[in-house]
């Protein structure tokens, strides 16, 4: 039976993602290099923590910790919480998880409640009492917006063949100075195999200029854990269908090694009090738990929706 063509967006994506034909891998040296550098300007920090109490670093901790310091530790000491927003790219991956494995019509809304179903019922899922816990509109609504981004995929990304080795919510963990130091990092989709592999963040929003840091750090994290560096970094927005990729590069390691670095030093003082944290404005203002009693953050949050502090 002779596989449906692609459509033009499918076709996009794919033409995006293959190889081309003049591609060669990075030589083996990039690995120890890249590896060299961070063992290096992370080396006065072997002894600040310690195996049984590690300093962990993930994706979102490296994002808050070069946004508002202050707004980072705030995060750290408040336990987190599920909303609709926020649950709904986890279960978008779900239902892409699923995806993989169904054998019968790939009907978007019989996917997604089986994704939902999944969810509730493994009490190993971080959101699975919250998704249990929603009243029927609520998870109407959560249904509703995840279909939809489950329909996008189908419609817009290109079938996933089982030689691409596709993988959802891929897990990987490196760790340096007697692994009182944790990289961690769950990648939303990854295709191919070792050596060329295409790490994909799936986003159910618009692309920002962070997403490419996000992917970086995941390309290191690859990089360091398999020892072969990934091929190709992408991030795909759902709602937009557009794709977003760059090259792995020597050079997009080395800046990877540097804002990891940066971070993860940064991180190390204030969580061991060496310094207070810096306070810097930005998006993140809007939902910050300091906000009543940060003048900057209010000030920021005023002048997003256009109220003047002379007009007070």
């Amino acid at each position: 039976m002779s596989e449906d063509p692609l459509n033009p967006l499918q076709q996009e994506v794919m033409d995006s993602l293959k190889i081309p034909d003049d591609w060669t891998p990075l030589p083996a040296t990039v690995v120890t290099d890249v590896e060299a550098q961070l063992l290096e300007e992370l080396a006065d920090l072997s002894d600040w923590f310690t195996a049984e109490q590690p300093l962990r670093v993930s994706k979102h901790l490296l994002t808050t910790i070069h946004g508002c310091e202050a707004h980072h530790m705030a995060q750290r000491a408040e336990a987190f919480s599920w909303n609709i927003n926020t649950v709904r790219g986890t279960m978008v991956h779900k239902a892409v998880e699923l995806l993989l494995n169904w054998k019968s019509e790939q009907l978007p809304s019989h996917i997604v409640d089986a994704a939902i179903t999944s969810v509730i019922n493994n009490p190993r899922e971080s959101a699975s009492d919250f998704v249990a816990s929603l009243s029927e509109p609520e998870l109407a609504e959560l249904r509703g917006a995840v279909v939809g981004s489950l329909t996008n995929f189908l419609e817009c990304f290109p079938p996933l063949k089982p030689q691409w080795r596709p993988v959802v919510e891929h897990s990987a963990r490196y760790a340096i100075h007697h692994d009182s130091i944790v990289f961690t990092a769950r990648m939303d989709l990854v295709i191919g195999l070792p050596g060329r592999k295409v790490i994909i963040d799936l986003k159910t929003g618009r692309i920002t200029a962070t997403h490419r840091d996000d992917l970086r750090f995941y390309a290191l994290l690859d990089t360091l854990r398999s020892r072969q560096p990934p091929r190709r970094l992408a991030t795909y927005s759902l709602d937009a269908a557009r794709l977003d990729t760059e090259d792995v590069s020597e050079g997009a390691l080395q800046a990877a090694v540097r804002r990891t670095s940066h971070g993860v030093r940064a991180m190390a003082e204030l969580v061991t009090k060496k310094r207070e944290p810096l306070k810097r404005t930005g998006m993140q203002c809007k939902w910050c738990p300091l906000l009543d009693t940060c003048e900057e953050g209010a000030q920021f949050v005023r002048q997003l929706s256009g109220i003047d502090d002379d007009d007070l």
